[in-house]
């Protein structure tokens, strides 16, 4: 639940274009103390005085929290000084020289230079990727992988992304030529139907090259989500669980999925480390998306972000290739313009990467409500908040300009202080309330 399909859509876009890195960052000394006390061993048990008050935030957690936001900002300016060391240099011609060698077929010679390009920014970013992807995590006990496994996994989707990024660029870049200036309208339109395809096969062609889905071996669960998943017009006829430990011990569930495609997925950390109260609280909250049409919505969102992109990308780089034709780029059309794309676009969306993230957590606040009611059961939510807090060290105070920057979800202190006056209002006995409003879906 700390992570949704609409904060995994905004990504997509930008994977169309460019391999973002990881970055590193000097964090606090690790040290534990004293905070919400989790079982280790034994059957999950609810938090007590789960709806009492917020607990402060361990050192722990603070450290992993605070080393995230600065791997974001260091993530964010190696990304574009990448890209501007790649166009500046003239490196983007000399790619195109190589992509010219695959012979005179303008899509393939996209098609090579795209592939070119992918693996070059990602050889630039694997060391940070190590570092933040696999070091860090092993540092703070949370990755469960060898390193040559992890390894493994990254190659399979740094081809998964050679592959879906080649398919469009070729594409965006017949449009360019067909088109000429009115070529981002067009382009606009292929990158929200690729978004939507990548969502679609995300949870059935994509998602399974890395682990392994099963249905739901907890028959008495599976048969409460799906009762759930039917009470809120859902049609789904089976809950799946995938092996998110072979890799971390990070919790989460979701929905995914469009037209016909969509899953119910329970990572089976959550399942050994939350309760079935709190289980049915966050698949509750999941199944909202799906419910108040967030995906959809998100997806317009989106539209609307990618337009004003492209309409940003061809009045810019336009100018640079007039003004600057000691970098070889000798049209728009030209695949060296790739990079110089790729660098508008980045720099484009970490400045409107604040109202992204905006749009993502009323989202996430209206689903948090759903799934408070559809299970009337605020202490489950707010034990699942405490758990996701303390088993993954998200720290629950966050400074205001922090969570308007860089948040897609509302601060774990938020969300429980939401149960907390939920309980006031209709109680917190785990029973439906009679002084529960209709419920809504059209907002």
């Amino acid at each position: 639940m700390t992570k949704g399909t609409r904060t995994r859509a905004a990504l997509l876009i930008l994977l169309l274009f460019t391999a973002w890195s990881r970055a590193a960052a000097q964090e606090a000394t690790e040290r534990g103390a004293p905070g919400v006390a989790v079982a280790e061993a034994g059957p999950p048990t609810l938090i007590a005085d789960a709806l009492g008050e917020v607990p402060p935030d361990d050192p722990k957690m603070e450290s992993y929290s605070h080393g995230n936001y600065m791997l974001y900002l260091v993530d964010a300016v190696w990304s574009a000084g990448l890209l501007a060391i790649i166009v500046f240099s003239g490196f983007a011609a000399t790619l195109r020289r190589w992509a010219g060698m695959a012979g005179p077929s303008p899509n393939l010679r996209v098609a090579i230079y795209s592939v070119l390009f992918t693996l070059v920014t990602s050889a630039g970013s694997f060391p940070f990727t190590v570092y933040a992807g696999f070091l860090r995590e092993k540092r703070y006990g949370f990755a469960s992988q060898t390193f040559m496994g992890w390894l493994g996994d990254k190659g399979k989707e740094l081809l998964v992304a050679i592959v879906l990024q080649a398919i469009f660029v070729v594409v965006l870049y017949a449009a360019i030529r067909r088109l000429g200036r009115r070529w981002w309208v067009a382009g606009s339109c292929l990158a929200v139907l690729f978004v939507v395809l990548v969502i679609a096969v995300f949870p059935v062609f994509i998602a399974p090259l890395i682990n392994t889905f099963a249905p739901l071996k907890d028959a008495p669960l599976r048969a409460e989500i799906l009762e759930m998943a039917r009470r809120e017009g859902i049609p789904a006829d089976e809950v799946y669980e995938v092996d998110a430990s072979r890799q971390s011990s990070h919790n989460n569930a979701y929905v995914a999925g469009l037209l016909g495609t969509e899953r119910i997925v329970l990572y089976d950390t959550t399942l050994k480390k939350f309760t079935p109260r709190e289980i049915k609280f966050v698949m509750g909250h999941e199944m909202g998306h799906y419910v108040l049409h967030h995906i959809w919505r998100t997806v317009v969102f989106l539209a609307l972000v990618i337009v004003a992109g492209f309409y940003l990308v061809d009045r810019i780089t336009l100018r640079v290739i007039a003004g600057r034709p000691s970098l070889g780029i000798t049209a728009l059309a030209e695949p060296s313009s790739l990079p110089l794309i790729s660098l508008v676009l980045s720099v484009y969306l970490f400045v409107v990467g604040p109202a992204i993230a905006t749009f993502s957590r009323v989202q996430e606040h209206q689903a948090d409500l759903f799934g408070l009611d559809a299970t009337h059961d605020p202490a489950a939510a707010a034990s699942s908040f405490l758990k996701f807090g303390r088993l993954d060290l998200d720290e629950y105070h966050v400074h205001p300009w922090i969570e308007a920057l860089l948040y897609s979800h509302p601060s774990l202190s938020r969300r429980i202080g939401t149960a907390q006056e939920y309980a006031r209002r209709h109680g917190a006995d785990g029973s439906p309330s009679e002084l529960l409003p209709p419920r809504r879906t059209d907002f």
